[in-house]
């Protein structure tokens, strides 16, 4: 109960290949994660981009994720922190930064955080950001 309500929220992202597209071999796709206190599940969420030709929004439901197929070891908001991988259902995704509320959290809970990181471009986002300058 200590925890009812209570949400991490982490910022990050995963690298997609790209086949179909001569111009780009991958794709950084960002994403939100949230780390749910009070029964330990995680849920993922993609925000949409327009003219992207990928399907976005929730990208993985709510549910507790184990760090490794087969066993049952599920992962806790001890595993989360600025700067690591961490494998979600096949996907390894890169922790960036988190909100204040999240900060705050984990530093009174002894968590040591890492600087933020910057989520990498990609040769969509380039295309994207030549297309919408103004000549």
């Amino acid at each position: 109960m200590k925890y009812d309500r209570t949400v991490l929220s982490f910022r990050g992202y995963f690298k997609e290949s790209v086949v179909e597209n001569p111009n780009e071999n991958y794709r950084i796709r960002k994403c939100v994660i949230y780390f749910y206190l009070n029964d330990g599940t995680i849920f993922v969420t993609e925000p949409k981009i327009e003219n992207s030709g990928i399907p976005q929004g929730v990208f993985l439901s709510r549910q507790k994720i184990p760090k490794s197929l087969g066993c049952n070891d599920y992962y806790t908001w001890e595993d989360f922190n600025i700067g690591v991988n961490m494998n979600l259902c096949q996907h390894i995704f890169r922790v960036v930064s988190c909100d204040l509320f999240t900060r705050k959290f984990l530093t009174e809970q002894g968590v040591q955080l890492n600087p933020a990181e910057t989520i990498p471009a990609d040769q969509f986002d380039h295309r994207k950001k030549l297309e919408n300058m103004k000549i």
